[in-house]
């Protein structure tokens, strides 16, 4: 094997950096703000000036093809979205979305117009044009199994504790300044340590391996600022395809997580039947009923939080008891499947969506992240009806 030979790096300008590498070959590696309308300047001014062979840029394939949609929601099927319990990420990419619109109202720039200015020279200077990101589910599934609980609480509670005001003193060229660059990353990593090693740190890692790979003659690589320190870093070295394999592995849940949604289940089952067995019937009877009656209610109560349709908490209190003692499916996979059919998302909904999901309250009224409270709320109230349920087994060992 080659030992590889590290590249010198120059800064040319603010946020571009030029790696030179032994062979001869140049990387210029620009870091940008996604919303911002210098950037997009900076894209076509250097690209321009120097004639790269090689253009990547920090998309994947579904990203990229996202970008050539007219309309974010063509295509989309949420009842497959929540059989394939991706409704969090679903959203969660729209609230995402919600701010990088807002922060562009205030920039006038739309979200990644740098890289749609990157690729629309790769075409007409005839460069190759290379997807040098992570597959974004990928990401995000490897984010969301591998922080824990009470970070995704906590990263939950602080986006719908955002207000308007938040984005008023926001001075996006002072965000690509190297300084502030590290000042963010380094308060993501005091607030959520795993979810900046995920996001961040294997996403560096990503960028750098397969533009290493790809690299041109001449190659222009687009990223936003926040990738640029590490990358700089990580191209002290030469990240191998295994790397690069075990980014894109999803981890399984723990033994743990697989065990413990069982073991309500299994003890509540287990103690009914032997309540039965033992000459205990109508004790037995009546806990069943007990369970029934607040697992059923208090789901059924969460949906009406939601404001959801009538036959949808009918729905969750029939279902709730049932999908208790099931962990493979639950409560709220029910009742937002069930809202969805009753209360079909309109076309408006969806075209609103990224504009109304910065305010919580208008959550309610909006028929897409409806659904989603529908399962949230109807989740949590199952889960409550599970643990305040449980103590009446005691019943069972009463004289």
């Amino acid at each position: 094997m080659n030992m590889y030979l590290k590249p010198v790096i120059t800064e040319e300008k603010q946020n571009v950096n030029l790696l030179t590498f032994p062979d001869g070959k140049k990387l210029y590696l620009i870091g940008t703000a996604h919303v911002s309308s210098s950037s997009i300047d900076l894209v076509e001014e250097t690209i321009r000036e120097v004639q790269p062979d090689t253009i990547c840029v920090e998309l994947d394939e579904q990203r990229h093809k996202a970008m050539t949609k007219k309309k974010l929601y063509e295509d989309l099927d949420i009842i497959e979205i929540i059989r394939k319990k991706q409704l969090f990420f679903f959203i969660g990419q729209f609230i995402m979305a919600s701010y990088q619109r807002k922060i562009s109202e205030k920039t006038g720039s739309k979200p990644g117009m740098e890289f749609r200015k990157a690729i629309e020279m790769a075409e007409i200077t005839g460069a190759r044009l290379i997807l040098a990101d992570r597959n974004i589910g990928t990401t995000l599934k490897r984010a969301y199994r591998m922080t824990p609980f009470w970070h995704k609480i906590r990263f939950l509670a602080s986006l719908f504790a955002a207000d308007d005001s938040d984005f008023d003193d926001i001075d996006i060229e002072e965000l690509k300044t190297q300084d502030a660059i590290i000042n963010i990353v380094k308060t993501f990593e005091d607030e959520l340590p795993t979810a900046k090693k995920v996001l961040i740190d294997e996403r560096d890692q990503y960028l750098t391996a397969e533009i290493q790979a790809n690299l041109g003659t001449l190659t222009v690589a687009v990223v936003g600022a926040g990738h640029v320190p590490g990358m700089l870093n990580e191209f002290q070295n030469r990240i191998g395809e295994e790397k690069k394999l075990e980014l894109n592995i999803v981890p399984p849940p723990s033994s743990a997580g697989k065990i413990i949604p069982w073991i309500i289940p299994l003890i509540f089952i287990a103690l009914i039947a032997w309540g039965f067995m033992s000459g205990r019937k109508d004790v037995a009877q009546d806990v069943v009923i007990y369970w029934i009656a607040v697992n059923g209610t208090l789901t059924a109560l969460g949906c009406l939080l939601a404001f959801a349709h009538p036959l949808t908490m009918l729905t969750g209190f029939i279902a709730a008891p049932i999908t208790s003692l099931n962990p493979t499916i639950g409560a709220g996979f029910v009742t937002a499947i069930v809202q969805t059919f009753l209360v079909k998302p309109r076309v408006r909904d969806f075209e609103e969506i990224q504009e109304k999901t910065l305010r919580f309250r208008n959550w309610w009224t909006n028929r897409v992240t409806k659904i989603f409270l529908v399962f949230i709320l109807s989740s949590i109230g199952s889960s409550i009806g599970t643990f305040v349920a449980l103590p009446a087994l005691r019943k069972l060992f009463t004289l």
